[in-house]
């Protein structure tokens, strides 16, 4: 034990031994020579104007204050200052005359970067000075091989920058970065894959001419660091990096990490995770001025992302992605397959979604009121530059979505865009049917061509209506089937919009229109035209169609029936109109037509069984357009819209009567006709009263009749 304790004071006092006769025989300043000649080598005019002196606390080591670092071109226009720098040395090697720095200490040094008008940073000729030796960084060696014990070998194990701050400014776009408050401090770095920590913080300021609310960002960064011995591997792990972020207001950001990067001498590779946990980016779009208006107000208030990632200079793949949108999760993988093509390849499933929710405040229905005088819509061009440079490969799948109000089930959205090409292919179920869509869209230097190709099967109309709001003064049930193929060029919204034309065709199963009757306003026409009241009778309050069918075609903004097919009981409805799209109005006339079957006689048609019975031939098998609805498409209402036309109405009174005329009179009809209307003419008063002539005509035929 005694020798024990012999022996290590021996060795403490040959430690204190050696600091003594270090500090008091070794001056530090020897080294400043070496070291300034070292960096002018290397194009660096290095100006250590205070003295190089050893430090004894915390270990043995070297300081220096007042330094500056510029240019060997511009010496007196400096890059970098620094206010204090200590340099702590392993004091064993130092005894064999290898100089290894333990612990670097830099404090208040301060980087001023600057780009001037032509595009050249002042910091490139520290790099490109014709000085710089273009030998390979190994250490020199003397003749016999050995290596030249006069070079520096650091073998750094703590470094700690504190107080500091960098400048950048760009005069080409007047823009200044601003980092001030830089604290770093790296502990036991060592190149033998031994996880070491570093911790960094700073606040900076970013501001240029367009913005007059500078951004500020302040940071704090934390993760563990592993180097290899040749120093071509670094592994990042326990990464947390933390950002408050003001300008127009605060938010905040949190970040978590870990990766590995390889091969860092030749072709960089890289895999880790990434992981962004929920925050609210409504809030973080407001600090940074982003106007942002949705449906919801509530959308975007959770947006959180995890994934792993991995890939090298050419490539970035994301796999085993989970992304939280507010209520929605999706999971997948992405990719940019090449960097120099911007080649995207994306695969994400979700479970519901509404994607109302995130789309803009919807806008009131126009009216024809309030659209008497037509106005041009706000309009924006189409980014046909940015739609060229696509280069996307990705399937989307929902279980639920609403999109548009309309609810879709097992949806899958196909994207494949390339050299201005996009193809995009939808399929749902919706309503008990099916939705399937077709586009393709090719985008030139001016215009963009588009073509749209829908299918629908088996889509139950009364829950569609429902959501959509449309069922307070419409009831439409039944399932329809429709296909449409339409077609659109133009630079903007407008344009398309404009341009678009379609056509469709469509037809329906058990189809039931409520609250109207058509058979009862049938029946409520016939007994106007005869001017007789109509009997006491109960009517159901719908419309059942036995057959649906029909055409329309799209242009000019204005929806055109071109064919309508439907059969009430004996009735045959079409239906000829139009919706404009520009001033939210609809006109439909609904012809009807009298179909006679086996059991109709001449003088007796019955439109039902349970419906009404016209005594005269007249009416079968003969189209007329006594119905007319008109009114605004955003707010149907069958009982207000729809009403007797007049014009119609008139027209068939007249013809009514003249076909009663020659009904009693036969062949001499015309004649009879032009002779009464004559002698009526004139008990009138003379030519010029002919319309009042017919009026009287047909009310002395209605009672010859009632005789």
């Amino acid at each position: 034990m005694k020798r024990a304790l012999k022996i290590s004071g021996f060795a403490i006092g040959f430690v204190i031994s050696s600091i003594i006769i270090l500090a008091l025989l070794v001056d530090a300043n020897m080294f400043k020579p070496r070291i300034t000649a070292l960096a002018k080598e290397r194009g660096i005019a290095l100006d250590m104007r205070g003295d190089l002196r050893w430090a004894f606390w915390p270990s043995v080591g070297l300081a220096v204050n007042d330094v500056s670092i510029a240019s060997s071109d511009t010496p007196d226009k400096p890059v970098a200052t620094i206010e204090k720098a200590s340099f702590l040395i392993a004091f064993i090697p130092l005894m064999q005359s290898n100089f290894e720095v333990k612990h670097i200490i830099i404090k208040g040094a301060v980087i001023n970067l600057e780009v001037d008008t032509q595009g050249k940073g002042n910091w490139e000729a520290l790099s490109k000075s014709p000085q710089t030796p273009v030998s390979s960084d190994k250490p020199r060696t003397n003749l016999d091989g050995s290596i030249n014990s006069s070079d520096l070998h650091l073998s750094i194990e703590q470094i700690s920058l504190h107080d500091s701050a960098i400048s950048y400014l760009d005069l080409r776009k007047n823009q200044r970065v601003n980092l001030a408050d830089i604290q770093l401090d790296i502990d036991d770095v060592n190149t033998l894959n031994e996880p070491f920590a570093m911790n960094f913080s700073w606040n900076a300021q970013i501001s240029d001419a367009a913005n007059n609310q500078p951004l500020s960002l302040k940071g704090k960064l934390h993760n563990r660091i592993a180097l290899s011995e040749n120093l071509d591997s670094v592994e990042l792990t326990q990464g947390d990096l933390m950002l408050e972020i003001k300008a127009k207001s605060s938010a905040a950001i949190a970040v978590k990490y870990a990766v590995k990067l390889d091969k860092l001498d030749s072709n960089l590779e890289y895999k880790g995770q990434i992981s962004l946990p929920p925050l609210n980016a409504r809030t973080l779009l407001h600090a940074f001025a982003i106007p942002l208006q949705t449906a919801n107000e509530k959308a975007l208030s959770e947006l959180g992302v995890s994934a792993e990632i991995s890939g090298n200079k050419q490539q970035l793949a994301l796999k085993n992605i989970e992304l939280q949108l507010d209520k929605t999760r999706l999971k997948g993988e992405m990719a940019i397959n090449d960097f120099a093509s911007q080649a995207l390849a994306v695969k994400l499933q979700g479970d519901n979604i509404n994607v109302d929710d995130y789309l803009a405040p919807k806008a009131e229905a126009p009216t024809p009121e309030s659209n008497s005088a037509q106005t041009a819509a706000p309009d924006s061009p189409l980014p046909l530059k940015l739609l060229r440079g696509l280069n996307i490969n990705s399937t989307i799948t929902f279980n639920k979505m609403i999109f548009s109000q309309l609810a879709l089930e097992k949806i899958q959205l196909d994207l494949n865009a390339k050299h201005g090409i996009i193809q995009q292919e939808l399929s749902a179920n919706a309503y008990s049917g099916s939705i399937h869509e077709k586009l393709n869209m090719t985008a030139g230097e001016k215009t963009a061509n588009l073509r749209v190709e829908s299918i629908v099967r088996g889509l139950q109309v009364e829950p569609l209506l429902k959501d959509k709001k449309l069922d307070k003064n419409l009831h439409l049930s039944g399932a329809i089937e429709a296909n449409i193929s339409a077609q659109a060029n133009g630079a903007s919204g407008n344009q398309l919009f404009e341009s678009l034309v379609a056509n469709g065709n469509f037809s329906g199963a058990q189809v039931r229109l409520a609250p109207i009757n058509v058979e009862q306003q049938f029946c409520q026409m016939i007994n106007l035209v005869n001017r007789i009241d109509t009997p006491e009778k109960t009517w159901n309050d719908y419309t059942q169609l036995r057959e649906l069918s029909g055409k329309i075609n799209i242009a000019n903004r204005i929806i055109t029936v071109e064919s309508f097919n439907a059969g009430v009981e004996k009735l045959q409805l079409g239906t000829q109109g139009n919706i404009n799209l520009a001033t939210g109005a609809y006109d439909f006339m609904l012809p009807l037509k009298l179909i006679r079957d086996a059991n109709d006689t001449a003088s007796s048609i019955t439109t039902s069984a349970a419906g009404c019975t016209v005594n005269s031939n007249y009416w079968a098998e003969r189209s007329m357009a006594l119905l007319r609805c008109k009114g605004a498409y955003g707010e149907i209402n069958p009982r207000k819209d729809c009403r007797p036309d007049k014009d119609m109405l008139n027209a068939v009174i007249k013809d009514y009567a003249e076909y009663k005329l020659r009904e009693k009179h036969g062949e001499k009809a015309e004649a009879k006709k032009a002779e009464l209307i004559k002698k009526l003419d004139d008990k009138l008063g003379g030519e010029g009263n002919t319309e009042k002539a017919r009026t009287l005509l047909k009310n002395i035929f209605k009672k010859k009749d009632e005789q």
